[in-house]
């Protein structure tokens, strides 16, 4: 595999490649037929394979396609070469490049969610060794999918939090274990960056909003669903550029802890 992270345009650009012993025309197959898909990829396709033909996208979880945009139109088609569409916002780009053994697959994968692009880089490593199987190959059994995540994490920096102008400080990170888990950890009292006194709780909406007090401002956590856990951000008002990385290793910590968990769960 080789899977590089980068911003082009304003939006985030995921590109992976992956060597297959398959011929294009075989693999070309299991990414334009529906029976073909349902092997692989990680929802169930209804398409008109054509340029500008309509496609669509259905989860197995009910829940999951609630409000989302699983609608899209096929942008390019050149068989058994290109397919390019769009997943609502999302643009997935596959190419296949003849090898002397079989091709090399290409994904490109734009999107605006920089921070989840983790969950879809080890999401999309999960499905492409699925796919692998099902042409009939034999992928090497990966790592669980919360340690991948984690190892993508750090590849592509997205731990690192961002100070503002006026000093206050941002995270937003992708966790591996749902939001009612992590909600557990920052109640915990000792769950605090060094430093830090919290004073006087000012929200708590479980599992959701946590606010409360510092010294010189106020620290303020929030949760939703993400793409394979919980979603956290937090936000520390006043001059707090000197809690970053205090702030870092507490969270990392956690991270490291709730990705262990579900792995050995899993």
């Amino acid at each position: 595999m080789n899977e590089t992270l980068t911003t082009e345009n304003g939006r985030t650009v995921l590109r992976m490649e992956r060597a297959l012993r398959h011929q294009p025309e075989k693999v070309w197959r299991a990414l334009t037929e529906p029976k073909e898909l349902d092997g692989w990829f990680p929802a169930a396709v209804e398409l008109d394979l054509r340029l500008d033909g309509p496609i669509s996208f259905t989860f197995p979880d009910e829940e999951a396609n609630e409000g989302a945009d699983n609608a899209g139109v096929i942008r390019a088609y050149e068989p058994p070469r290109l397919l390019e569409y769009n997943w609502g916002s999302e643009i997935l780009r596959w190419e296949l490049v003849p090898t002397a053994d079989g091709c090399l697959l290409k994904l490109t994968a734009i999107h605006d969610d920089r921070p989840g692009s983790a969950s879809f880089t080890a999401g999309w490593i999960r499905c492409l060794d699925a796919l692998d199987r099902v042409l009939g190959g034999s992928s090497i059994p990966r790592e669980h999918y919360a340690l991948l995540h984690e190892h993508f994490v750090k590849a592509y920096g997205l731990d690192q939090g961002i100070v503002d102008d006026d000093g206050s400080i941002h995270f937003e990170r992708q966790l591996t274990a749902p939001k009612e888990q992590v909600w557990q950890a920052l109640t915990d009292p000792a769950f605090v960056a060094e430093g830090i006194e919290s004073g006087q709780l000012l929200k708590s909406e479980e599992p959701v909003e946590l606010t409360y007090e510092w010294q010189q401002g106020t620290v303020t956590w929030h949760l939703r669903d993400g793409n394979g856990g919980a979603r956290l951000k937090l936000t520390q008002t006043g001059p707090a550029q000197q809690y970053l990385k205090p702030w870092h290793d507490l969270i990392e910590s956690l991270a490291a802890d709730l990705a262990t968990t579900t792995a050995a769960a899993g």
